[in-house]
């Protein structure tokens, strides 16, 4: 099948004003879809037994640590793979589900806490019924999918009044997505750090933490050494700083080398309004 975007001016994409995608047609949606449902597991390669989680620090220092959780909440997990994500909250979950397009991710339980899991629609409609959740996790998700603004309006129906969302994407282009990009899936691409604030207060969200985080030069130089960043504290820590003092720099497609000295993602913890009746899309 034809390159969709092969016929198509990139211009306002690529310098951060429209979300490519966001806009696309039923027949756009199945062919994005097609080719993402797998990409990531298909990327990666790694059973169960290889496979190794490395955002905990990175999840507690900017958004975990700052919400207070109940106890026995229903947890929805969009794109969560094993749902390891959930590993530091999980005394205060009675159950997770898990949407996700993948069917190389399947468990039943994680540790004590059941898993149930969805898959979703094409179209990026939840079979879930509106206020069901306490908690939604969405890291590093919403950048593989087409139409980003329907789904975080899903996310906000979904959510109970008074419930969170932590939700983290890359706000940079991640180079131009028309070619094929070394360690990348086929469609993913960031989402434009002022385009991603404007979906989510447009959907309904209230944003109560934003923060920049993702250093590249950072990231690559400890990858020499074998280190992920997000997997220690300290340069956790470190990566917090180095995003805070070159957040200026906020550009969406970035080429020329010192384009990169900024911070590349974005952490929100989002929060539906008490008093919100969640029937928005109903």
């Amino acid at each position: 099948m034809k390159d969709m975007s092969a016929d198509t001016d990139m211009t306002t994409y690529l310098s951060g004003e429209k979300l490519y995608g966001d806009d696309f047609s039923i027949a756009q949606l199945k062919k994005w879809y097609e080719e993402e449902a797998e990409g990531y597991s298909s990327l990666v390669k790694e059973t169960r037994r290889h496979y190794s989680y490395v955002y905990h620090e990175l999840n507690k220092m900017h958004g975990f640590r700052h919400e207070k959780l109940p106890r026995n909440c229903e947890a929805l997990g969009i794109g969560s793979a094993y749902c390891e994500e959930f590993l530091p909250i999980l005394s205060n979950l009675a159950h997770i589900t898990a949407l996700d397009p993948s069917e190389q991710f399947s468990i039943s339980k994680l540790h004590d806490v059941p898993v149930s899991h969805v898959r979703p629609s094409i179209e990026g409609k939840m079979p879930f019924v509106d206020n069901q959740f306490d908690i939604i996790t969405c890291f590093g998700v919403l950048h593989h999918i087409a139409n980003v603004s329907f789904v975080l309006e899903e996310c906000h129906r979904v959510l109970k009044p008074g419930g969170v969302m932590f939700c983290r994407e890359p706000i940079v282009s991640m180079g131009d997505w028309r070619n094929p990009r070394r360690g990348a899936t086929k469609n993913e691409r960031g989402i434009p750090f002022g385009l991603f604030t404007e979906m989510v207060k447009r959907s309904g969200f209230e944003i109560s933490r934003k923060t920049l985080f993702d250093f590249a030069p950072l990231g690559r130089l400890l990858s020499v050494v074998g280190l992920t960043t997000f997997a220690l504290k300290t340069s956790t820590i470190l990566d917090y700083l180095l995003s805070w003092l070159f957040a200026f720099n906020k550009k969406y497609h970035r080429v020329g080398t010192l384009e990169k000295f900024g911070p590349a993602s974005l952490y929100l913890v989002l929060h539906k309004n008490p008093l919100s009746a969640g029937t928005e899309n109903s």
